[in-house]
């Protein structure tokens, strides 16, 4: 027990150590979170303080304004272009540092990057303020958003591109020049063969290594390089006078001429000092000379010197001084040297040759590319304007074509379905991928058509399927139409076709049917009056014939022929009722047509439908739940009310009874009557929760005597005249979509009036 005992103790003594460690470490809590907050404030600061430091030192411009067009901040190479350090910048806009037009290019930029939110990319020359530099500049234009997407401004970088721009427009023109035919106007130079500053290099070092003058002319002795090794002699006193110069340009212009044995050599026509010379050429047409020498050896004396400084017009003394300078060099050495530049020179024709087919070369792929990329883009847009729905596939099934007929209509983007398996990417066409190997595996061409529902519609397609083979790659294409339209088309044609037939028919039938009708009814109705026991007529020929009226009339009750007589006249008033629908349905109506408010029409229908006797015996209209989605302010429909209310009403038995023949189930019978306006109709439609129908039964749910019902309670005729008045007396339409266990739906569209009807008030 005292174990016990302390054992508790020592527990209690620990409990209190450790409150009162956590009070203590409480009590630290909010200094050492404190710590924590000013270590990431100063993190924080110092990580600000180096992004602030790298964009104000970067030597591209940038800025940051706010959709206004106000100044927030810019760096340091901004403010050379404005010529105003950030200070006096921020607050302000572009037209307070650049003309009107300019700035108005800057805004207009401003806002289509804005508009368009995302970043736009554009060039301008721009002069800079501060130090009078112009340029080429790419300019990058950022929206920034907040977390809500809203734009709050508008960053800005620009980058100098002069540079690249110069060397992409001199590669241009050096390989535009390389690509025309040798004996076109427009010859091929030798500053277009090659970089002249590598020529340059390559002279520079030549005449070093040497101990020559060098220089590289044209074929008319004017210079394309800078003089390399010149004595004074030749540099500054010869090349300086007019005759001199044109003196050397002519010795220059012969020594260069095209030799193949070797390199001409002989006295300069412009001094006398040994010169050499050796042809460059591309393709046989002559584009440079590469010229050595100013060398002398025993055979130039200082008396032609000053001969020839006279002839010049140049001073004698200091020509004969710049003589003694020149440098002395054997014939022979100097001939040794002349043949080394002879290799090099036949060399540097042979490269240009090289230069120039490689030129036309990378031209002919060029243009090869750009026409293959005009043809891709000519057939990307044929395929892409095409009304029908283009996907193409590999073998695997895979997407590698969709055109844009296909993103609208399936609302999925290229992007995101190619490379997926078609069957992934629509369900619908899973049934196609055996018709998809077989015509790859075939070689030809397969058609099938598909019918499924989309978005609780129901579609028509054709489909053809063509097998692909381009470059050794295999697949196929797939062409799909939608033939909805063109399917109901087909079956109203047909459908009008039977009743214009039909029409016919029924008017002969009816006329035929009438008169021997009439004579059943007259003489049932007239057996009737004849037993009558009521008659006081009746009554004295029965006692005349010696017995009662009501002996007679017992007798016909017992023998039920009183019944028989009442059927007859039931089932002669019923034929009369079909005969009447008949003419109807054969006959167009002449009645008034006026501007109509359909919803009246509707509400006028439900109401007719529910005291309607024939109903009420088998499918009670009130027990039904009427739901009514009326689109508000429809126009009036000019229509002949009584015949558009005889169609509602049919459409309204026809669901009702559709409803009351289902199986007892947990659906509350409902019948939906949705109307709305349409581009050039009204669209009225009756739905009901019933069984629905089959994909037979819809297809002829419209013909003349077809029925579902039992024999005795329909005639068939009910749709047929509704179809009749519809589309013959209205010049509209009605159809009906349904599917089995989903119930149907009848639509009729009735045409707007010329200026779109009356809206009801």
């Amino acid at each position: 027990m005292a174990d016990i005992n302390k054992t508790k103790k020592q527990l209690l003594y620990e409990l209190g150590q450790a409150r009162q460690r956590i009070s203590i470490l409480e009590s630290m809590l909010p200094e050492a979170i404190s710590k924590e907050k000013a270590q990431e404030g100063r993190i924080g600061e110092r990580s600000g303080e180096y992004l602030r430091s790298v964009v104000r030192t970067i030597p591209d411009l940038v800025w940051l304004k706010d959709p206004d067009g106000i100044y927030l901040a810019c760096n340091a190479a901004f403010e050379s272009f404005f010529g105003a350090k950030e200070c006096e910048i921020v607050g302000k806009t572009d037209h307070d540092f650049v003309s009107k037009e300019l700035a108005d290019f800057f805004l207009e930029h401003d806002r289509k990057a804005m508009e368009a939110g995302k970043s736009s990319i554009n060039e301008e020359w721009l002069t800079f303020a501060g130090t009078g530099k112009s340029g080429l500049f790419e300019t990058i234009k950022t929206p920034m958003l907040d977390p809500n997407g809203n734009v709050i401004g508008i960053l800005g970088v620009s980058r100098d591109v002069t540079e690249r721009k110069n060397v992409s427009t001199a590669l241009e023109e050096r390989l535009a020049a390389l690509t025309k035919p040798l004996d076109d106007s427009g010859e091929v130079t030798f500053e277009n063969l090659f970089n002249i500053k590598d020529i340059q290099q390559l002279q520079d070092e030549f005449a070093l290594a040497t101990g020559v003058a060098s220089i590289i002319t044209r074929p008319d002795g004017t210079p394309i390089t800078k003089p390399s090794n010149f004595c004074r002699l030749c540099n500054d006193i010869i090349r300086k006078t007019e005759k001199g110069l044109r003196n050397c340009y002519k010795s220059d212009a012969v020594l260069g001429k095209l030799k193949k044995d070797g390199p001409t050599i002989q006295p300069c026509m412009s001094g006398g000092l040994w010169d050499a010379g050796a042809g460059i050429s591309v393709g046989g047409r002559h584009v440079a000379n590469w010229l050595i020498g100013q060398v002398r050896d025993e055979s130039q004396t200082e008396e032609k010197i000053r001969a020839y400084a006279r002839e010049i017009g140049a001073q004698e003394e200091d020509m004969a001084l710049a003589f003694s300078e020149v440098k002395s060099m054997p014939l022979e050495q100097f001939e040794r040297i002349s043949r080394v530049l002879f290799t090099i020179a036949n060399k540097i024709s042979s490269i240009a040759y090289q230069n120039l087919q490689q030129a036309r070369y990378i031209n002919a792929l060029k243009l090869a590319e750009s026409e293959l990329a005009t043809t891709r883009n000519y057939l990307s847009n044929i395929i892409d304007s095409m009304p029908s729905v283009l996907i193409g596939v590999d073998t695997g099934c895979k997407i590698t074509q969709w055109n844009v007929k296909a993103s609208k209509t399936t609302r999925q983007d290229s992007h995101e379905v190619l490379g997926k398996r078609i069957d992934e990417v629509l369900p619908r066409l899973s049934c196609e991928l055996e018709r998809i190997e077989e015509a790859m595996r075939t070689r030809t061409a397969i058609s099938d058509s598909l019918q499924t529902v989309v978005n609780g519609g129901k579609i028509y397609e054709d489909i053809v399927i063509y097998p692909l083979v381009a470059n050794g790659i295999n697949g196929a294409v797939m062409l799909i139409n939608d033939v909805t339209d063109r399917i109901r088309l087909e079956q109203m044609m047909v459908q009008s076709e039977k009743m214009a037939s039909v029409g016919g028919l029924a008017a002969g039938m009816a006329h035929e049917i009438n008169n021997p009708l009439s004579s059943i009814l007259q003489a049932a109705q007239v057996c009737l009056m004849q037993v009558n026991p009521e008659s006081a007529s009746n009554k004295n020929v029965a006692e005349t014939c010696g017995c009662t009226m009501e002996a007679v009339h017992c007798y016909l009750e017992e023998r039920r022929v009183l019944k028989f007589l009442d059927g007859i006249h039931e089932a002669g008033k019923r034929a009369a009722g079909i005969v009447s629908s008949m003419l109807e349905f054969s006959r167009k109506s002449e009645l008034h047509r006026a501007p109509t408010n359909i919803h009246d029409i509707l509400d006028k229908s439900v109401k007719l439908a529910a005291t309607d006797y024939d109903l009420k015996k088998k499918y009670d209209f009130r027990h039904i739940t009427i739901e009514r989605y009326y689109e508000p302010g429809l126009p009036l429909i000019n229509c002949n009310r009584t015949e558009i209310e005889q169609v509602i009403l049919n459409l309204l038995k026809n669901a009702a009874q559709a409803i009351a023949g289902q199986s007892q189930h947990e659906k509350v019978p409902t019948i939906s009557l949705r109307t709305r306006r349409t581009a050039s109709a009204v669209r009225i439609e009756v739905s009901d929760n019933g069984p629905g129908m089959t994909e037979a039964v819809r297809r002829r749910v419209f013909e003349p005597f077809f029925t579902t019902k039992e024999v005795g309670e329909g005639t068939g005729l009910g749709l047929s005249v509704a179809y009749f008045i519809v589309t013959s007396n209205h010049d509209g339409s009605i159809s009906v979509e349904s599917e089995p266990g989903k119930g149907a739906t009848f639509i009729v569209e009735l045409p707007l009036s010329e200026g779109g009807g009356g809206v009801p008030g």
